[in-house]
């Protein structure tokens, strides 16, 4: 019989966890028993989720910080350390996609390294300084994408900083393999979050409705056998990858992208 509470006891860090892919999976955490903390930019949106974390019988810590910034990333892992004791579950969920569609030679470089400094700094950081308080055979999941091994036109910093995301989860795995810690990459193919939305003239987009739009299939970029998912797809697989027996696979990817872009 499967566990219904396979995380109970356990305790995991979620950031970019207000909203999205990021909040489906901190709540499916929640379900299976995870106590958390939780983290973006943004508390009262973080509120709001660890209410919904909480009503299911967890404790839920709201941490605010800007990962990207060192001086905030090591306070923010302090106040971890300090409301959750040991960390068994780093799920590197926050990321940004600041120029979508423009080349390289009409991209404005600061947007263009706030990218990278979101995406795979951010997790460096984070991570860093994290390291002394997970525990031995626990585990870090980065969200990745499969644009982290494709040459996308108008997607340059957005396609660098997960191909670098990629290499880093491969060392960190090297690095921490005494440790029997399990570090792998989540591929989530597309999914319906704001990062995916589009703009409407006079509203933004619920992700319900990014799904109905895009129910016959996906623009040109993508594989034509891939298809939009819900949030709640990729909160299992992070799941799975969480709950994975100690000395399980590490350094890899886990992908439900139909087919890699």
């Amino acid at each position: 019989m499967t566990d219904p509470k396979p995380l109970a006891g356990k305790t995991a860090v979620v950031t970019g966890a207000s909203r999205g892919i990021g909040k489906a999976i901190a709540l499916e955490f929640a379900r299976a028993g995870a106590d958390l903390a939780i983290l973006s930019r943004t508390e009262a949106e973080l509120n709001k989720v660890a209410g919904e974390a909480q009503a299911l019988g967890v404790t839920c810590h709201v941490v605010t910080a800007d990962l990207a910034d060192p001086a905030s990333a090591r306070n923010a892992a302090d106040e971890i350390a300090g409301k959750l004791g040991k960390v068994d579950v780093l799920m590197n969920n926050a990321g940004a996609d600041l120029q979508y569609g423009i080349k390289v030679k009409d991209s404005d470089p600061e947007t263009w390294w706030r990218t990278i400094e979101v995406n795979i700094f951010g997790v460096y950081l984070i991570t860093k300084f994290l390291l002394d308080h997970i525990n031995d055979g626990g585990k870090i999941i980065n969200m990745s994408s499969g644009m982290g091994k494709t040459p996308a036109a108008g997607q340059s910093c957005y396609v660098v900083s997960k191909a670098g995301l990629h290499i880093f989860t491969e060392v960190l795995a090297n690095e921490l393999w005494p440790r029997n810690i399990d570090v792998n990459n989540l591929i989530p193919g597309p999914a319906a979050t704001d990062m995916f939305n589009w703009q409407g003239k006079d509203r933004h987009y619920t992700a319900e409705e990014v799904l109905e739009k895009f129910k016959d299939g996906l623009p040109p970029m993508f594989p034509p056998m891939e298809r939009m998912k819900p949030v709640s797809e990729v909160a299992d697989l992070a799941l799975y990858m969480a709950t994975r027996p100690v000395g399980g696979p590490t350094g890899q990817t886990y992908s439900i992208a139909r087919r890699p872009m």
